[in-house]
């Protein structure tokens, strides 16, 4: 019979080799934190099991269930040390990690994938993801801005195209913003947003303006007040559209209550399966230069992990830009395919082929421009929405006092950061 003094010792025994058994197998998985639910998880599931089930090496999901808590999750990390080996993230938190020295540039790791792979994305995304001409990270889960329309609408109503510039698409707006009782109230509106940035920012890089430039807020400007007093307008001048919020507008379009949305080239995964009319997919109308915000998010890997892992992730890239997984995961989910070849895959060449227009949709790519990279972004595009746009979409205040308030809102956050840097280099 075991004394009281065996027993402890024994129990304490195994519980010492279970913690190190459970380090050991923390520690040899290499690990992906992302935000992608619903269809877009199970895609990337899917592909995750197709890579572990081929190959020696094994890469582990982990689901953070949103942006804001993947954002959240991975500045705790870094600050612990306890980083993961990978994870999803915007250009300013790339930003912001890199200041800290928490990201290992995928420059150094440009040897371990196939050039002809890397080849064949499309320029404009590789490009995105430099910082000073060194490639950091590597895009991901790329999308564009689309128009959804009704196309029984458009017949209906005699409108034979989707409009290519913003004035034809005000026109459209208005011909198809149906008041079909005569109570004043339209039963159909031509269109219906919410208070987006990415809207914003489209139009306004369409006019030859920006966001940021070096250290100085540019949106406050005669392009960014003709940007806002369009999409402002639309609401109290023409009333063909309303300001809508959530998810709302997808639904009433889906209900045949709006003729056409702004959206995500994803949305269309979430609501396929609503619609019961003819739907059309077109890109977003023009105005003097043919742009358009791409947005989604790239993948880093951290510094402070082991090198086996990181050139595990690597691998798993290598294998993530096949053109057969591009073309499922492009046709699963909306995503832009990161290679131009993915649309010779018949996966993918049946899938855009199913919806009118999809393809040049998702061409827009190939004019493609990115929000700022600048750190001050991280709380600027914030900032923006709710002190710049809102206010004016609402009512509450003209464009020109709603975006000279978010301007200097932001203006004085980057004149505060560079106090600190100043600080902090005559320190060192």
């Amino acid at each position: 019979m075991f004394s009281k003094c065996k027993v402890t010792w024994l129990l304490s025994l195994v519980f010492l080799l279970f913690s190190v058994s459970c380090k050991k197998n923390k520690q040899e998985s290499t690990t992906f934190w992302h935000a992608m639910g619903g269809p877009l998880g199970d895609a990337l599931r899917t592909i995750a099991d197709w890579y572990n089930n081929s190959s020696a090496d094994h890469i582990t999901l982990v689901n953070l269930g949103n942006y804001n808590t993947l954002s959240q999750k991975i500045m705790g990390a870094v600050a612990s040390n306890t980083p993961p080996t990978a994870a999803q993230m915007y250009e300013s938190w790339t930003s912001e990690l890199l200041s800290a020295n928490k990201i290992e540039p995928l420059e150094h790791y440009l040897s371990e994938i196939d050039s002809t792979k890397i080849q064949k994305v499309f320029p404009v995304l590789i490009e995105g993801n430099k910082w000073e001409d060194t490639l950091i990270t590597f895009p991901f889960n790329k999308s564009v801005p689309v128009f959804y329309y009704n196309m029984d609408l458009f017949e209906k109503y005699g409108i034979k195209e989707f409009p290519r510039t913003w004035q034809e698409f005000r026109e459209v707006a208005r011909k198809l913003t149906i008041d079909e009782n005569g109570d004043g109230k339209p039963e159909i509106y031509g269109t219906a947003f919410t208070v987006d940035v990415w809207t914003f920012a489209t139009i306004l890089y369409q006019k030859g303006g920006a966001l940021l430039e070096g250290d100085s807020v540019k949106f406050f400007s005669k392009e960014g007040i003709e940007a806002l007093t369009f999409l402002r307008n639309l609401i109290f001048d023409d009333k063909c559209a309303y300001l809508a919020t959530g998810y709302s507008h997808q639904d009433d379009f889906a209900n045949g209550r709006v003729a056409m949305v702004w959206g995500t080239i994803v949305s269309y995964a979430f609501m396929k399966d609503k619609i019961n009319f003819k739907l059309g997919i077109a890109p977003v109308p023009l105005d003097k230069y043919r742009k358009v915000i791409i947005s989604g998010t790239n993948v880093g890997i951290f510094r402070d992990v082991s090198e086996s892992y990181k050139k595990n992730f690597i691998r798993f890239l290598n294998y993530f830009l096949e053109d057969s997984v591009q073309a499922f995961w492009s046709a699963r989910t909306g995503y832009v395919p990161l290679t131009r070849t993915a649309f010779e895959h018949p996966v993918l060449r049946d899938f855009v082929n199913s919806v009118y227009g999809l393809k040049d949709a998702m061409l827009q790519v190939e004019y493609g421009d990115f929000e700022p990279h600048d750190p001050v972004w991280f709380t600027g595009r914030r900032v923006l929405s709710e002190e710049g746009l809102e206010p004016a979409l609402r009512g509450y205040a003209t464009p020109e006092q709603s975006l000279r308030r978010a301007a200097e809102i932001i203006q004085e956050e980057i004149e505060r950061k560079k106090a600190y840097r100043k600080r902090g280099k005559s320190r060192a």
